[in-house]
């Protein structure tokens, strides 16, 4: 049996190569504008019941009604299966206990995520402080509770998310004064 020896033949190649150059430089050239894209949990806005998990949300009319907005102790204490302590002590922080995780830390919050905006106000081993959130431009405070909050990684017993309002219009400037007995 005879084998015909390989013939290299260049020049269907360099004309190959010719067709495609032309077609490269004129797409390193036009600019590429991709359209934003918003990614949510779901498609469709669902009850909270229907979800496979523990949700609450604490809107701004809880949060800027008739509170003084220091700490998210005074807009958390009304969700279901979360225990908020305000030791009014700011050194040492709130206590924060979901469903049992963080119930024993000395300082701070532990075991629990802490989110501002997306962006993770808790260290990697689960330890923050909720007095990083501002609650005077709050729009809500998202709050998961059970083993679904395990999505947002380790040391994750329920999640306590800050989302702030949209800015919009001219800057404005805001006051408020608080008066009471006993000294308030």
């Amino acid at each position: 049996m005879s084998m015909s020896p390989l013939v290299f033949r260049p020049l269907p190649l360099v004309a190959l190569l010719a067709a495609i150059y032309p077609a490269a430089a004129a797409a390193e050239q036009a600019d590429l504008v991709l359209d934003p894209v918003a990614v949510t949990g779901s498609r469709v806005e669902r009850n909270t019941f229907d979800l496979p998990a523990a949700v609450d949300v604490v809107d701004n009319q809880k949060t800027g009604a008739a509170q003084l907005r220091v700490n998210a102790s005074e807009v958390l204490a009304g969700v279901p299966g979360l225990v908020v302590l305000n030791r009014g002590n700011y050194a040492q922080d709130l206590q924060i206990s979901s469903r049992g995780f963080g119930a024993r830390t000395a300082f701070g919050v532990r075991g629990i995520r802490l989110i501002a905006d997306g962006i993770p106000a808790s260290m990697p081993d689960g330890q923050g402080q909720a007095a990083t959130f501002n609650l005077d431009r709050a729009e809500r405070l998202e709050v998961m509770r059970g083993p679904m909050s395990a999505i947002y990684g380790n040391a994750a017993g329920g999640v306590i998310q800050l989302l702030t309002a949209d800015g919009r219009g001219q800057p404005t400037i805001e006051g408020n004064f608080v008066a009471g007995r006993h000294g308030l």
